[in-house]
């Protein structure tokens, strides 16, 4: 399964004490997880910003990462605009390009609701340790 992680939960995937965040480091790194990802202008401003170019990089080398184009996701991001609550086309964009139906967010309100849209990816969030039966087998593609 793929995964998004979302800027907000940055902070808390960077600490490896952060005890949320230790069955998602588990799931990528034994059970094959791996975290949608594409090189966007926004997705990659974020990255860089909160310093997560390294983890990104080491994620991409150990195969954690699932590449998707550019092209595509900015093109479903431009379809977006105005269309959700949130300001992160961005997210729904590469959810619904990479078929990614779980976001590992630090709770973001908005961007939670149209991530649960019927209409948009019908996903599940991932909050904290208890939501660790959201990270299943991987069946990214």
């Amino acid at each position: 399964m793929c995964a998004i992680l979302d800027a907000d939960a940055f902070s808390n995937f960077k600490d490896p004490e952060n005890e949320d965040m230790k069955p998602v480091w588990n799931w990528i790194q034994n059970k094959n997880g791996k975290i949608a990802y594409s090189n966007t202008e926004k997705i990659e401003r974020e990255w860089n910003q909160a310093r997560m170019d390294n983890i990104r990089d080491e994620l991409r080398k150990a195969g954690k990462i699932k590449l998707v184009s550019s092209e595509i996701t900015q093109e479903k991001e431009n379809e977006l605009k105005g269309t959700i609550t949130s300001n992160d086309e961005h997210i729904i964009a590469l959810a619904l390009i990479a078929k990614a139906n779980v976001l590992i967010s630090g709770g973001d309100a908005k961007l939670i609701k149209d991530f649960k849209n019927r209409d948009l990816v019908r996903g599940k969030v991932y909050l904290r340790k208890q939501h660790t039966h959201l990270l299943t087998k991987d069946t990214c593609p």
